[in-house]
């Protein structure tokens, strides 16, 4: 007998007579002064008894692919999208692949967009639960500009002007400007490396253990945007980008019934293949002869981690305990306090900069009745800046020298805890509710104490098998200490200026939603959302905010073969701010208003043509503006700022044998973007300002590809 499902019928009345068969056969035998295991099994066929599709399949399968495209990369950023910049063919290949023997041990390959800037691969093998090793790969990138111009040219760590370059009081007056522009890539690319793998086994037949380490690496590389200055004249430069980070990970676990407990360690190295970004002055030298300036870069630095954790349960009670510490270090030597004129005497070599954290973290949850259940979480951590306060001159845009001030050590403190119940109403009904404490003890900060708490409550309601919702309100309290701005800066805050993340603030958050799944195959979510924030006591600094939003969703199965899905959403967000030119009350204020909208639609269409055909059509839409208006004396709007954006995403998979199909994508984009700060500018429209110049886009870009595939 070969057992096919045994949730059908037919098959459970046969399951049925044969144990009823068998049952009477071994009540006889016993009867008969026979035992079990002395019977004769040696004609019995167990092998018609198995369930062949039961059995874990061996051997090879998968498939693999290549793929070769077309794609546009006028404007990189597109290749946020397509996972590349390159403009006209490219080419990736991908798998999954296993191989699996009778004994467990296995192996698999899968690899996907191999070729393209985030490609990614890995390679494992072992035994499924006794031991593995992986090797894996992983690209990562994001482009920002690739058409932004600037004269300057980067040189190892160095940003320099072509030689025949002649300075100019302001831009207008630099002769070489507008033939020496030449295009700038903002871009940043990861490659991402790891090794690693794990052990288990068993101590008893009831406890056992797992030991398991990985090691990562990373790779950057590209530019970012950075300015750089001296006294009031400034650039805007394409920063280069190379650096690597190496992280080792392990950790081991024991475990039985019910309990588990166990140490993770982890270490962190990052290294900066540059040590300082020297540029030179597009500008003639206001004073003396400062041709070039020089700015810092991310030094060196490294940290580790070590915790501990334990966690058990028993009748609906679990617990779970973790505590641990780090450090972060950073000896990297100083850069002299200006490269214009003698440099000041620095008081030390290096920061030999030490920042200690010690957490704890402890949760509870249980089931108290059938009806009742709560949970409660408690974290703690503090972060101690142990770097040592020193002297420092204070040079000013590696112009002026301004006298000595110490390096301010920012450390704190936070309790957070959370209480949390929930409660069966009725078998459709449920409520929850819950308390919450976030304390923090700050220094160097305009307040040295700063607490939010709150409460919720949720009522959820299943009105039929298919139609559920439910109604969430929250509301938060942030207070804390005295305000006192610090004046050990050489830029004191404004006495009434509240700055918004330690100013205080009331929060009323609401959120409805609901969710109907039918029996004709359509299914609809969609949720309602509202956000005030008041931040009662400020003057001065942001003094109002408030959210609105909503989105709806739904799917439709028409046919075996045919669905179709659709989704918007849309947000507003309004704030307010007052802001003082007299370092004093108020005396102007702006207001600012976003919106947000995102639209999409997609239908598929399987097995046409005799299975062979398989269509899909994605559509969104997305638009983000913002419009602020100041008003001092006068009212005065800002100008456009926003960005738009279509996408469509079209395929057809043809089936062109049982192991072999092809794939035709095609992507489109039409983007638009524009900014006030920088619209219709050029790279001289502000005299003392070396810019980009307008950096807003407008593109239309495609992706066509085909991709082969083998089924092994």
């Amino acid at each position: 007998m070969q057992i096919v499902n045994i949730s059908t019928p037919k098959v459970c009345f046969s399951l049925t007579l044969l144990a009823w068969t068998m049952s009477g056969v071994l009540n006889t035998a016993h009867a008969e002064g026979y035992e079990i295991q002395k019977a004769n099994r040696s004609g019995v066929k167990n092998e018609a008894w198995s369930c062949k599709q039961c059995q874990p399949q061996t051997g090879r399968q998968g498939n693999v692919s290549a793929t070769l495209a077309h794609n546009d990369g006028d404007d990189s950023r597109f290749g946020n999208r397509t996972g590349i910049d390159k403009d006209g063919l490219v080419g990736a290949i991908g798998a999954d692949m296993k191989y699996k023997a009778e004994s467990g041990y296995q192996t698999s390959l899968m690899a996907d967009k191999l070729g393209f800037d985030t490609g990614s691969a890995k390679l494992s093998t072992g035994q499924l639960g006794h031991y593995q090793i992986n090797l894996g790969y992983k690209g990562l990138a994001n482009y920002q500009y690739n058409q932004l111009k600037s004269p300057y040219i980067a040189e190892n760590d160095k940003m320099l002007l072509p030689d025949n370059w002649v300075a100019g009081a302001t831009t207008q007056s630099m002769p070489l400007l507008q033939s020496s522009l030449a295009e700038q890539d903002l871009s940043l690319k990861r490659d991402r490396f790891n090794l690693g793998g794990y052990y288990a086994g068993h101590i008893s037949s009831t406890n056992r253990y797992k030991a398991s380490i990985n090691y990562q690496h990373e790779n950057r590389s590209g530019a970012k945007k950075t300015s750089a200055n001296i006294l009031t004249n400034s650039v805007m430069l394409a920063q280069p980008i190379d650096d690597s980070t190496d992280e080792i990970d392990a950790r081991i676990y024991f475990g039985g019934i019910g309990w588990q407990a166990g140490i993770n360690s982890q270490i962190s190295q990052y290294k900066n293949d540059h040590q300082a970004l020297l540029w030179q002055s597009a500008y003639t030298p206001t004073f003396g002869a400062a041709y070039y300036g020089q700015n810092a870069v991310e030094p060196d630095n490294k940290a580790y981690r070590i915790a501990a954790e334990a966690s058990g349960g028993q009748n609906g009670h679990n617990v779970l305990m973790h505590a641990g510490i780090s450090q972060m270090s950073q000896d990297e030597a100083f850069l002299p306090a200006t490269i214009n004129g003698p440099a000041p005497t620095l008081p030390a070599d290096n920061l030999d900069g030490q920042v200690d954290i010690l957490e704890m973290l402890l949760k509870y949850s249980g089931r108290i009745t059938q009806d009742l259940s709560i949970q409660a979480n408690y974290h703690y951590q503090d972060k101690d800046n142990k770097t040592t306060q020193l002297d420092f001159p204070q040079v000013v845009t590696d112009s002026v020298y301004q006298g000595t001030a110490q390096n301010s050590l920012y450390d704190k403190r936070s309790n957070k805890l959370e209480l949390k119940g929930k409660y069966r109403l009725t078998p459709s009904a449920y409520a929850e509710a819950g308390y919450s404490l976030d304390a923090n003890d700050y220094s160097a900060l305009d307040r040295q104490s700063v607490d939010e708490s709150g409460v919720f409550a949720k009522l959820s309601y299943r009105y039929s098998p298919s139609w559920s919702t439910w109604l969430k309100g929250e509301a938060l309290t942030r207070d804390g200490s005295e305000y006192d701005p610090v004046s050990t800066t050489q830029s004191p805050s404004n006495p009434w200026l509240r700055k918004s993340y330690l100013a205080d603030r009331k929060r009323q958050k609401v959120t409805l939603h609901t969710d109907y799944q039918s029996d004709i195959g359509l299914s609809v979510g969609a949720s309602l959302h509202n956000v005030d924030d008041d931040y009662n006591h400020t003057s001065v600094g942001l003094t109002h905010v408030s959210y609105l939003g909503y989105d709806v969703s739904a799917q439709y199965l028409i046919a075996d073969n045919l669905s179709l899905n659709a989704y918007l959403n849309q947000d507003w967000r309004d704030s307010d701010q007052a802001g003082s030119n007299r370092f004093s009350t108020p005396d102007w204020y702006s207001t600012a208003e976003e919106k947000s909208t995102l639209i999409g639609t997609g239908v598929v269409y399987q097995n046409l043509l005799d299975n062979h055909l398989d269509l899909g059509l994605d559509y969104s839409y997305s638009d983000g503006q913002s419009d602020t208006e100041v008003t001092y004396g006068i009212t005065s709007p800002y100008g456009d700022y926003y960005n738009r954006k279509h996408n469509i995403n079209a395929y057809a998979k043809y089936k062109l044998a049982d192991s072999m199909s092809l794939r035709f994508d095609w992507l489109f984009e039409k983007y638009q973007d524009a900014s006030w700060q920088n619209q219709n500018t050029t790279w001289d429209t502000i005299p003392n300002v070396l810019s980009f110049g307008d950096i807003s886009r407008d593109y239309n870009a495609h992706y066509l590809g085909l991709t082969l595939s083998y089924q092994m």
